[in-house]
């Protein structure tokens, strides 16, 4: 079992969700994956968690940090 992290800065646009899709790609059954996101677009984080599920991730934990940056914490399970 791997462990992923991802840490996206800024602004998220189209190369980002394509960055995103793409590393998605690489985490293989029963590894885990943290991502950071420093956006507080809820639109953003939607489409993220929306990107997780739909690749066979369960999203074990999810928020904000007292610094404002959102934490996802997940695993794929297929």
């Amino acid at each position: 079992m791997s462990d992923y992290k991802m840490d996206i800065r800024g602004y998220v646009g189209l190369s980002e969700f394509s960055n995103i899709y793409d590393y998605l790609g690489v985490v293989d059954k029963n590894d885990s994956f943290t991502m950071t996101v420093d956006t507080t677009n809820d639109t953003e984080i939607n489409m993220i968690n929306s990107m997780l599920k739909d690749n066979s991730f369960y999203i074990s934990e999810e928020g904000y940090d007292v610094s404002g940056i959102y934490h996802i914490s997940a695993y794929k399970i297929q």
